[in-house]
């Protein structure tokens, strides 16, 4: 069974070898962006450090990510916090494991499914992910951020669209 998968994937890696999955990168260079230049990262002097780095980071989830409870008010700015909180992630590890399996699955993906259907399959996916966690968790007070639920998406139709015969 590995024998086959390793086949199937070296065909797939050949297929697409030379040919470009801009949004992939593109994906991955936001995250980044956003996150090195956010409190998160730990990286920006101006906010500081300990106790106030701490409260920095708070208050940065808290508005740029989803908070369950306050996600169906009427207002244009909860709507929009699904969106967000795609290109924010709370930590270097959640970072980094959410870019390493973007990159892995999303070049192949997108290549397959072209760029436009792949970009909002991700958003879509990760929007819709969010949505579910916050009426999993109506009453919740805390901030989710992160493309977890996109990621996984992304997961699953790379698996749908590159099946492993049995």
């Amino acid at each position: 069974m590995i024998r086959t998968w390793g086949t199937a994937a070296r065909g797939a890696f050949r297929a697409v070898r030379g040919a470009s999955a801009p949004m992939t990168y593109v994906l991955l260079v936001l995250c980044t962006l956003i996150f090195v230049l956010g409190p998160a990262s730990g990286l920006t002097p101006a906010y500081g450090s300990g106790g106030a780095l701490f409260a920095a980071q708070r208050a940065y989830f808290r508005h740029w990510g989803v908070v369950p409870a306050e996600l169906f008010d009427p207002s244009v700015r909860a709507a929009l916090t699904p969106a967000t909180a795609l290109f924010v992630h709370g930590s270097w590890v959640h970072l980094l494991g959410n870019m390493l399996f973007l990159f892995v699955f999303g070049l192949l993906t997108e290549e397959r499914m072209g760029r436009v259907e792949f970009t909002l399959f991700y958003v879509g996916c990760g929007y819709l992910a969010l949505l579910g966690y916050a009426a999993a968790n109506a009453t919740s007070g805390q901030s989710l951020v992160g493309a977890s639920g996109a990621i996984s998406a992304v997961l699953g139709a790379f698996l749908y669209l590159f099946p492993v015969p049995v």
